[in-house]
């Protein structure tokens, strides 16, 4: 026997080969906030960076972030049961897959949406979940008196609405990849992005696919920073950004029209809207692509069932199921084609008008 083994006797408390004791997954689920709040530890020091430019011990990694070592490594310990680290010899962690996506210079980044996800505004929000939906109120709104969107455009919350666009950009990153992986854009001549932010996922498509022009449209406080966004990347030919509210009226011209995340922020008669918009100005051959969550009708694990809950607090959205997403489409008078599972956390529903 080794001496190993003789140092670790079994307990009650210890992993059975057939995984967590009943116990232990109790204290997991509960505890699951201190996972989020060392994965903001983590790319906040740019802990991921450090390592992946050679600094691996946890103590020269301390003392280049000016953060305790003894901290840091019980930081470094969570995350390697999340996965995001492996302690290769004693104190010393390199990154596994996961984690590499936490470096800033990283292909399809997720740092700034974990930075997002992380950030304190989130605890003040969940702090009050159960309180605020027991009331019926939307949990954010019940906290900081307004819609959230609303709250991102006030010039006091600049510093909150900038860490929120930065998780979209780096969100968007992510997809774009996948989406153009998945899906031949190719087939369309104009591509409609419509609530596109700065324009991330369709100046990528347009990269992808030279001879494809494209519009972004989304709210009027974004459109000049998204049309310098668009001549940075040498695309002013062929894609602009306009001003949209797609609850009044969707711009026409386009064949393609796409949405990345944005049905999911409303609930059943707001998408409604937004759907019955679009199909007024969609040409009989054009298409509609939605890059969405499509949630497991079974007790899968899948992100879609925690960004679900995001929906509950901060929105009055939800994510939805095939089914839900078909019957949706249907009642603005569109047929769902197809779903398109992608390697990023969306997946691609194509619909057309009915």
């Amino acid at each position: 026997m080794s001496a190993t083994a003789v140092e670790r006797p079994h307990n009650q408390g210890s992993s059975s080969p057939q995984g967590p004791a009943p116990a232990q997954l109790v204290i997991g689920a509960g505890l699951g906030f201190i996972v989020s709040s060392c994965m903001q530890t983590f790319t906040k020091l740019e802990i991921p960076d450090l390592i992946a430019n050679g600094t691996t011990r946890v103590a020269d990694l301390a003392k280049k972030a000016g953060f305790p070592e003894d901290a840091l490594y019980r930081v470094l310990r969570v995350l390697e049961m999340a996965g995001m680290v492996r302690e290769v010899s004693s104190r010393s962690f390199a990154l596994t897959e996961a984690g590499s996506l936490l470096r800033t210079d990283a292909n399809g980044s997720m740092r700034g949406i974990v930075q997002y996800m992380t950030d304190p505004l989130h605890y003040k929000v969940y702090g009050s979940f159960t309180d605020s939906l027991q009331r019926g109120k939307t949990p954010f709104e019940d906290v900081f008196g307004e819609p959230v969107f609303k709250w991102f455009f006030r010039p006091e919350n600049r510093e909150e609405a900038e860490i929120f666009h930065k998780g979209m950009v780096s969100f968007s990153s992510t997809c774009a990849p996948a989406f153009l992986e998945s899906y031949d854009f190719t087939q369309f001549q104009h591509i409609m992005d419509l609530g596109g932010g700065l324009g991330g996922i369709v100046r990528a498509i347009l990269k992808g696919c030279p001879k494809l022009k494209g519009t972004v449209a989304d709210l009027p406080e974004v459109v000049e920073q998204t049309n310098h966004a668009i001549a940075a990347d040498g695309l002013g030919p062929r894609c602009s950004a306009i001003a949209c509210d797609f609850f009044k009226a969707v711009p026409s011209g386009a064949d393609a029209y796409f949405m990345k995340h944005i049905l999911h922020d409303w609930n059943d008669q707001d998408a409604t809207r937004i759907l019955k918009n679009i199909r007024a100005v969609i040409p009989s051959h054009g298409k509609l692509i939605l890059g969405e969550a499509v949630v497991p009708s079974d007790g899968t694990p899948h992100p879609a069932k925690l960004i679900d809950i995001e929906m509950l607090a901060f929105l009055q959205g939800k994510e939805r199921t095939e089914s839900e997403w078909r019957a949706l489409l249907s009642g603005a008078r569109f047929n769902l084609n197809r779903v398109i599972y992608t390697k990023s956390p969306l997946d691609l529903i194509e619909a057309t008008p009915a």
